[in-house]
């Protein structure tokens, strides 16, 4: 420019000032021109590390993640109801207020109020399941996983995760359950919620505004918020699969059964759990029963012939000193003390008639059990068991614990009241040709354990659907994995499958073999292929 400016003027009168004064606006419009491109660019860049997406409630701002070397879009912490608190601790959740601006979606949420298991003290293999976020009354909250390319690619499959802990823990936070490489690698969106667990989420006083299951209202509402929502980040309301493992196994067969909450899914995973599980409902009596006691146990206990008043009194107590009093009087190996109950309205009959007479949601379930679930809890029955060995039981102690605590605690226990039918079950479960063999004595327990509480359960659901002509895909997880912390006498244990069908080989944080990269693409693969045709 300056060359060109220096040929116009020379032996030009007057013309050099205005050449000058050329030059100098050509020089404002280019940087003008710069600076708009920098300015795009720096949009660009920001709208791509931090995305922002409409809701029905204002917009969100999220955060672009690295899932094995490829980017997704995550969105964390976003409210689909109003905070349980004040005058909602125990109700069914209710609508949360439009935000003005946009709201920030990058950091994980708070997990709700819950016990933590450290009887094991720092031992990684259980401290792994305690919520790793601030615990809080304010917790009902989601978070949204989705491809680069969404938006502008649209209807992508959705895949809504209910996380487990027996209602008394769990949370979304869990770095196992961190989506990044599942969508990343499948193609689909996922979205996985805080519920309230406990007290706080499953307490139930007789005629009063208590009803029970609070943590089951949360996860519909959390499904009504993807029904409205969805489509903003590039999902299909339509192509809604709801996936879950142990306790949110059991949610998910919950909705199946749930006259209110069918038109919010289309397929269903169920990983080691199904609704018709001992120990995932009860009836509304025993329910009371339980939050009465619990009420005695906090102080509300003068007031038993005013359901309101010991309400009251329970809405006034720290949220953090409910879950340290949720105990019970005596438990089973497998026996949570607050959990959905048989309410009549979103649990309208025992999901084991119901699943009897046919009466559920038709739709294509994925379903199925790890080769070892029942080590995983009786583990925790130290009289016999115990992490750091080989854990052989002679036959006195095999009777106790099968006596003990799986024919004692529950009340539809099997021929309960037959003795024969108790011996005939011991009798299944030893191994004959070795029938006093302590480590075989041993593994009876896990079998029987893991029969009762989780196979036998997850294959009558399979069997239940067959019989009604709907589409079943079974599988069996018998896969250890090969930097399992826990000792090799526990096998593949409860949950131990979640590794490979949220991707965590390909996590170089983890220590995995390429063999089970290969298994973890492979299950990562059928699992979304059914999220996606069924």
């Amino acid at each position: 420019m300056s060359s060109f400016t220096f040929e116009l003027s020379e032996g030009v009168p007057g013309c050099k000032r205005r050449s000058s004064h050329v030059s100098y606006l050509y020089q404002l419009f280019a940087l003008f021109i710069i600076s708009l491109l920098l300015l795009s660019s720096l949009s660009t860049a920001l709208a791509e590390t931090y995305p922002t997406v409409d809701t029905d409630r204002g917009k969100v701002r999220g955060i672009s993640v690295d899932a094995n070397g490829k980017r997704v879009h995550a969105f964390y912490g976003i409210p689909y109801a109003a905070p349980p608190v004040g005058d909602l601790r125990f109700k069914p959740p209710v609508q949360m207020d439009p935000w003005e601006g946009v709201r920030d979606a990058t950091r994980l949420p708070n997990s709700c109020y819950q016990t933590f298991d450290y009887f094991f003290g720092n031992f990684s293999g259980s401290n792994m399941w305690n919520a790793n976020t601030q615990l809080s009354e304010d917790c009902l909250y989601l978070n949204v996983w989705t491809p680069r390319t969404n938006p502008p690619y649209r209807n992508k499959a959705v895949i809504v995760w209910i996380y487990g802990g027996g209602f008394y823990s769990g949370s979304s936070t869990l770095d196992i359950y961190m989506a990044n490489i599942l969508t990343a690698e499948n193609d689909v969106i996922v979205v996985s919620m805080q519920y309230r667990v406990g007290a706080l989420g499953f307490l139930a006083l007789e005629s009063t505004d208590a009803m029970g299951n609070a943590g089951l209202w949360d996860q519909r509402m959390a499904l009504e918020w993807v029904s409205r929502n969805i489509h903003y980040f590039g999902g299909d309301a339509h192509s809604v699969t709801l996936m879950g493992e142990s306790a949110g196994a059991v949610s998910v067969g919950l909705f199946l059964v749930c006259d209110l909450c069918r038109g919010y899914f289309h397929r269903a995973i169920l990983q080691s759990g199904a609704p018709q599980a001992e120990w995932g409902a009860v009836s509304k009596e025993e329910m009371w029963s339980r939050s009465n006691f619990l009420a005695k146990t906090m102080g509300c206990d003068g007031n038993e012939r005013d359901p309101a008043a010991t309400l009251r009194c329970m809405q006034l107590k720290n949220a953090s000193d409910f879950p340290n009093n949720e105990i019970l009087s005596a438990q089973g190996i497998i026996q949570f003390p607050f959990v959905p109950m048989i309410d009549g309205v979103f649990i309208r009959q025992d999901p084991k008639e119901m699943l009897r007479r046919g009466e559920f949601k038709k739709v294509p379930l994925l379903l199925g059990s790890n080769s070892n679930e029942g080590t995983f809890f009786i583990i925790y029955y130290g009289q016999y068991f115990k992490r750091e060995q080989q854990s052989p039981i002679d036959y006195a102690g095999f009777q106790d614990v099968m006596r003990g605590s799986m024919f004692k605690y529950y009340p539809h226990f099997p021929y309960k009241l037959n003795e024969f039918g108790k011996e005939a079950i011991l009798f299944q479960y030893r191994n004959w040709l070795k029938p006093f063999d302590k480590v075989e004595l041993q593994r009876s327990v896990d079998k029987a354990v893991s029969d009762y509480y989780f196979v036998c359960k997850v294959n009558g659901l399979a069997n239940a659907y067959a019989r009604q002509g709907v589409n079943v895909w079974y599988y069996w997880f018998d896969h250890r994995w090969s930097a399992n912390p826990w000792p090799k006498w526990m096998g593949v244990l409860h949950a131990d499958e979640i590794w490979f069908t949220f991707g965590h080989p390909f996590n170089s944080s983890h220590i995995f073999t390429r063999e089970e990269r290969d298994l973890s693409r492979k299950m990562m693969t059928y699992w979304t292929n059914f999220a996606k045709s069924g």
